[in-house]
């Protein structure tokens, strides 16, 4: 992709065409960009921040005004964003290690050999723009370094049946049998997560123990959508692991038998059934804490500042100062530390002006941000856009991995 412009469209470059392509977006619905640079953010007050479309981002929170909220991002500097337009700023602990983002290759990565006759042939998860696709059963794996309290989340996107597990804590980078796993060689004990279209189970598995399952969660909804955000939680002192599904905790487990992963690696097996891909990996030290969906109603005429103790304080977030959040309540004004936010859900008057669908274009940020904006132009130089609730933007070009267009209906 060399250019666009709302006037000429997309021009693109190509070894097979003696001069370049213009393609009209009335006609695209997406393209896919090799965009995987992550850029580093200063030290600062680092907030996740969810918007009343749905779109999310990481930034550092400098500030607040009587209209917006200051977000300081490493893909498009500062970020005014209207406050009407946010629906939750969640911070981040300080000093937790990132321990891996990606993918943005399979360097590092153990592929391996499924031996099942019941799931097909094995294949391979291939790599390709920023993911990791499966249609045969696969399986691929990596030492990850997963510390004793971890946070493990990626995006989930599949079209037919899905069938996958997940080893966790495992020492073994190669597939296990679990249905004859005595004869496999020596492994370590590791958690399986099996997620299909209807549920999701944990199951220990260890050598020359029985399999137990912990327990089952439905998730009905998988049968209405073709694509989720994954997390996995979990935590050896508590001897628990979790779930959620696009931001809600759907079960948390503790294993009364002592935390069963022996190893610090992760391994994924596609069943062979339907075809899936994941990206947008992070792997974190986590605190302990679960984030929580917004329960402030639309249109409240209050922010809403919700703390880590479970306390909550009504009123009007007033700004930043250093690492204290100023916020003004009927009893008066208080700097609270932002390390005992949970989070805030600021005051809305309903969902800010939306951008016409004809131009529309939803971006997807090699660091798993989703943005919607109107493209005004893309050179090497930036990406021009707009969107009522954060203004005008110019985004960097390489952190883009994907966009994704509104083809005119016929």
């Amino acid at each position: 992709m060399a250019a666009y412009d709302q006037a000429g469209g997309v021009t693109w470059h190509h070894a097979d065409a003696s001069a370049p392509l213009r393609f009209n977006t009335s006609q695209l619905t997406g393209i896919t960009l090799d965009g995987a640079a992550v850029g580093q953010l200063g030290a600062g007050n680092l907030c996740e921040v969810l918007l009343v479309n749905g779109d999310y981002f990481r930034g550092n929170l400098a500030g607040a005004t009587d209209g917006h909220f200051l977000l300081d991002t490493w893909h498009a500097g500062r970020l005014q964003l209207r406050r009407n337009a946010v629906r939750k700023i969640a911070p981040l602990p300080k000093g937790l290690k990132t321990l891996f983002q990606g993918p943005e290759n399979d360097d590092g990565w153990t592929h391996g050999k499924i031996n099942n006759e019941t799931i097909g042939e094995s294949g391979t998860w291939r790599y390709h723009n920023g993911g990791f696709h499966a249609k045969a059963a696969a399986s691929i794996a990596r030492d990850l370094g997963l510390p004793d309290s971890s946070h493990l989340s990626f995006n989930l996107e599949w079209s037919g049946s899905m069938h996958l597990a997940f080893a966790l804590y495992t020492d073994s980078l190669q597939p296990i049998s679990l249905s004859t796993k005595e004869n496999e060689p020596d492994f370590g004990g590791f958690y399986s997560v099996q997620i299909n279209s209807y549920s999701v189970n944990l199951l220990p598995v260890k050598k020359h123990e029985p399999l137990t399952y912990l327990g089952q969660a439905t998730v009905p909804d998988f049968r209405k959508k073709p694509k989720a955000r994954i997390e996995f939680f979990a935590s050896k002192r508590q001897r628990m692991v979790a779930v959620a599904i696009d931001g809600k905790v759907i079960r948390k487990w503790t294993d009364s038998r002592g935390f069963a992963g022996q190893g610090t690696g992760v391994r994924i097996v596609h069943q062979g059934r339907g075809a899936v891909r994941i990206s947008n990996l992070r792997v974190e030290e986590w605190d302990g804490r679960f984030k929580g969906p917004p329960t402030h109603p639309l249109g409240a005429k209050d922010d809403l500042v919700k703390l880590i103790n479970n306390d909550r304080m009504q009123g009007r977030v007033d700004g930043v100062d250093g690492d204290k959040l100023n916020v003004t309540t009927a009893e008066g004004g208080f700097p609270v530390p932002l390390d005992r936010v949970k989070q805030i859900e600021p005051a809305t008057s309903g969902a800010p002006a939306d951008i016409g669908i004809e131009h529309r274009v939803r971006a997807h940020f090699s660091d798993g941000s989703r943005l919607t904006f109107m493209l005004n132009r893309w050179s090497a130089a930036g990406v021009e856009a707009h969107n009522p609730g954060f203004g005008s933007a110019t985004f960097k070009p390489g952190s883009i991995t994907r966009l994704e267009f509104q083809p005119t209906q016929k």
